[in-house]
């Protein structure tokens, strides 16, 4: 379940003044927002904000020998330091992290969407999308290299997959505007995706 997202930051003074001014950090800022820190560095990026330094480079000398007399007084802790794994235990921690095994494992979804991406249907329903637009950008009218953009996610609107009025001609960077604004904006989920095994 997706929380609502407030999109506070969405001018480049309010970010700059929290993160520059305030020095608050990018996790500070995003439970202002009610976001994931990611997106406020996302945002940074956006708005050409520069980034801080950040971890260990702002650690004290006193800090720094604290931490190496810990290290020695915890060796089992540091027991592969200058060591390398055998081949084979690479091939068992690969395979133990595979499929369902694998933390950002979502139920085989992937191996779905690539299947409809890769459908007849798909490309006949691409090629009706950039057709009815005539090969053009809808949102900067260029008419250079082209993608055709999903309205209404794949996930989030299964049965308008194939809908032409469910499709966007846009160019690659305005595609990337979109995907972005996707991203950004609070989830409204109408109708779950059923994966059948």
């Amino acid at each position: 379940m997706h929380k609502d997202i407030t999109f506070e930051f969405k001018d480049r003074e309010w970010l700059c003044q929290k993160y520059v001014e305030e020095n608050l950090t990018g996790g500070q800022i995003a439970r202002l927002c009610n976001c994931h820190p990611r997106t406020i560095y996302q945002r940074l990026v956006i708005f050409g904000i520069p980034r801080r330094k950040s971890g260990v480079e702002h650690w004290t000398e006193e800090r720094k020998e604290h931490q190496r007399r810990w290290n020695k007084a915890h060796p089992e802790i540091n027991r592969m330091k200058g060591k390398h794994h055998s081949e084979e235990t690479k091939m068992k921690m690969s395979l133990a992290r595979q499929g369902s095994e694998n933390a950002n494992w979502k139920g085989g979804l992937t191996k779905l969407i690539r299947g409809i991406r890769r459908s007849p249907e798909y490309y006949q329903w691409r090629k009706a999308v950039l057709t009815r637009d005539n090969y053009i950008c809808q949102d900067c009218k260029a008419n250079g290299e082209v993608d055709v953009h999903h309205i209404q996610s794949i996930l989030e609107y299964p049965q308008g997959i194939f809908e032409v009025e469910n499709g966007l001609t846009l160019c690659g960077d305005c595609h990337k505007k979109y995907t972005l604004w996707q991203i950004l904006k609070p989830k409204k989920r109408r109708t779950p995706l059923i994966v059948h095994a």
